[in-house]
């Protein structure tokens, strides 16, 4: 399936585009919603690289400890890594019985951007190693924010159709997280 195949679960107008503000004010009242918000945002708005960790460690908790209000988040960001790791595969003509990781390997590290790519590929690897690293999606480490940027600003455009990957999975998150408020009016009026 390819990212023109996509067909979101919940979806405002196709045709509509959806602002990072108005995702980003859907989700911070989901997670008012779930009692976490507060800590939301001290996860996403953190000065301090320390602090903001910290921070996203907590959410990490306090929506763990609130799994069914959280199920539509989780479920959604498991979408999203199903859904990146499926694009990325018909990106780069992955046939089954490749390793999908190795195949990004060598072609990051084919175009201008290969020691950005080095550089985050060593702190994903001594993070796995160590255990240290709390997964959360708020926070890219500033390691992942130089790679993107490395691979916004190539020239060559040997990194575009990897972003354009990166676009259609963002796209199917926005669609589907404003889906949400969507979803909770029907059942408001139902109820």
């Amino acid at each position: 399936m390819s990212s023109t195949d996509m067909k979101p679960k919940s979806k405002p107008d196709d045709n509509q585009v959806i602002s990072r503000k108005a995702v980003r004010d859907r989700l911070h009242v989901f997670m008012k919603g779930g009692g976490c918000g507060e800590l939301f945002t001290a996860c996403i708005g953190g000065d301090k690289a320390k602090d903001n960790r910290e921070a996203c460690s907590m959410l990490e908790k306090c929506m763990k400890a609130r799994s069914d209000y959280f199920q539509p988040f989780f479920a959604l960001r498991r979408d999203g890594e199903e859904l990146m790791e499926r694009e990325t595969e018909v990106f780069l003509h992955a046939k089954p019985k490749d390793n999908t990781y190795t195949l990004v390997e060598k072609f990051m590290t084919g175009g201008p951007c290969k020691e950005a790519f080095m550089a985050w590929n060593d702190f994903r690897k001594e993070c796995k190693k160590t255990g240290r690293c709390e997964r959360s999606c708020f926070s890219p480490t500033p390691a992942f924010k130089t790679l993107v940027k490395c691979m916004e600003a190539d020239r060559s455009n040997h990194y575009h159709p990897f972003l354009a990957v990166f676009k259609t999975v963002e796209e199917h998150l926005k669609k589907e997280i404003m889906g949400w408020a969507t979803r909770e009016q029907a059942d408001a009026k139902k109820g």
